[in-house]
């Protein structure tokens, strides 16, 4: 197949970076791809020399003409390449496609990755709305990352599929020696989605209890975002050797693989990659499970432990389980390894190549 794969950058995200393997992993099958990307920025993410890069823009400057010239770069390129189906990752590289493909019989795949639902405290912007529900149902086909998604997106869009993200980092074969690390994962200025206030405070209800650990958050973030979280570290009771904000890590495997012990504590969240990542590298996990979401990366009580969103004394007695029961703890690093090879990136490019094929037949 000829394949376009439409994305805003090639840098510092999830999707981005998935937008990257997906290339990587439909090229190494043996189709033409052409990944579309902003290539004036840094590309941060290894792309196979067979994957052709296009420009999504024709200039650096004016963003506001850079966006709209956009559209019709893209159509040009349509035009002249005929690719047989074209991939947009997110909502504004889905409309850019769908634009490029107007009166050409080529089918246009909308590639959602953030959750459908949100609790009342998160509701969603009118755009947001707006960019998930009515928008889609422009696409030919709409891919989601969990099937707690595509029981609401197949009740509004035309054909929905999951695709759950693939897997980064190759798992370890055993579990490597670990200290004693609680470790969090996350844009530090998103520290509300993310619970990181909620994790701080369930930790400064156990530090004492248990202290040699420490509380551990990878991620950047600004001098406020920061700050804050150092304040309601203090604030919670806990030593201040029991807390450290990590900053940016290039290398985020040895933070993983060191980790005894890794928590998702968002608020929502649509799938979990960071939760994929600390499997992997050998970590027992605690999630906070959004209505179901969670469950499909994690088989509770076996490759880790869900908790409710919000629930603050859940988190504790999740969190003191792994901390005072060693055995346990082990046995669910082992078991996290060998749940997160289901999401290995060759077993989601089947399930892509496998879809493309359908939709291009």
């Amino acid at each position: 197949m000829k394949i376009f794969i439409v994305c805003t950058r090639l840098c510092f995200g999830g999707a981005e970076r998935v937008a990257a393997m997906l290339a990587n992993g439909l090229s190494q099958r043996g189709h033409q791809v052409t990944l579309i990307a902003n290539l004036f920025d840094d590309i941060t993410y290894p792309i196979c020399s067979d994957v052709e890069l296009k420009n999504l823009f024709p200039q650096r400057k004016n963003k506001y003409l850079k966006w709209i010239t956009s559209f019709f770069l893209l159509r040009k390129y349509v035009r002249q390449e005929k690719p047989d189906v074209v991939v947009g990752i997110m909502w504004t590289c889905s409309l850019r496609a769908k634009f490029a493909c107007i009166g050409k019989s080529i089918p246009v795949v909308s590639t959602i990755h953030d959750a459908l639902e949100r609790p009342a405290s998160a509701k969603f912007s009118r755009m947001e709305s707006f960019h998930k529900f009515q928008l889609n149902k422009l696409y030919d086909h709409v891919t989601v990352l969990t099937n707690a998604d595509k029981a609401i997106a197949e009740k509004m869009f035309k054909n929905t599929h999951v695709m759950p993200n693939p897997l980064s980092l190759e798992p370890v074969g055993d579990v490597p020696p670990k200290r004693n690390v609680i470790l969090a994962a996350g844009r530090l200025e998103d520290w509300r989605v993310k619970g990181f206030d909620l994790l701080i405070e369930a930790w400064g209800k156990l530090s004492a209890k248990h202290p040699d650990w420490i509380l551990q958050i990878a991620g950047v973030g600004n001098e406020e975002s920061q700050q804050f979280l150092i304040d309601l570290a203090i604030k919670s009771g806990m030593a201040p050797h029991q807390f450290q904000l990590l900053g940016f890590k290039e290398n985020i495997i040895d933070v993983y693989r060191e980790a005894a012990i890794f928590v998702l504590s968002s608020r929502y969240e649509a799938f979990g990659l960071v939760l994929l990542e600390a499997m992997s590298q050998g970590c027992a996990c605690i999630a906070c499970d959004y209505k179901g979401r969670q469950h499909e990366i994690i088989r509770h009580g076996n490759e880790g432990l869900l908790c409710i969103p919000e629930q603050v004394e859940d988190l504790v007695a999740k969190l003191d389980t792994l901390l005072t029961d060693v055995a346990y703890r082990e046995k669910l690093q082992k078991n996290a390894i060998e749940a997160s090879k289901r999401f290995l990136p060759n077993k989601i490019i089947d399930k892509w190549e496998k879809l493309l094929f359908e939709i291009t037949r």
